[in-house]
């Protein structure tokens, strides 16, 4: 059987601005609402691929310890969108005044990658591929 990635979990102050933040930015469409945990509240956003994203809410008594939305840090360090044009996304990321972590970056094989800050301390790779 293989393996599929399920879906993206992220926990956040407020699920309900995150998801709106994914919508503005990057389409995401909400797909439900509801107590999965208890004590929580999960939105489940269809980024347009087989992977969902969840963003929940921390569940009473929980650390507010956060993670930091920066490169080379251990642990899941990011996760990352496909995007048509990452120079035209990144401008409009920027008018908007989303923080840009590492700026348009040409590697190897003609793909084109920069990060980005996004809510809740996530850090979020932005992959054109070549061609």
């Amino acid at each position: 059987m293989a393996y599929l990635i399920n879906h993206v979990h992220i926990r956040s102050a407020n699920p309900s601005a995150s998801a709106d933040w994914y919508a503005e930015h990057f389409g995401a469409v909400k797909v439900s609402e509801r107590e999965v945990m208890p004590g929580t509240v999960t939105i489940s956003m269809d980024m347009g691929s087989p992977v969902r994203l969840n963003i929940s809410s921390q569940p009473p008594g929980s650390s507010d310890e956060r993670a930091s939305a920066e490169l080379n840090r251990l642990g899941l360090e990011h996760f990352g969108f496909d995007v048509e044009d990452l120079a035209a996304d990144l401008a409009r990321l920027e008018a908007a005044g989303v923080r840009v972590a590492l700026p348009l970056t040409e590697v190897s094989g003609g793909a084109r990658l920069a990060y980005i800050e996004g809510p809740d301390d996530v850090l979020i790779e932005l992959v054109q591929p070549p061609g």
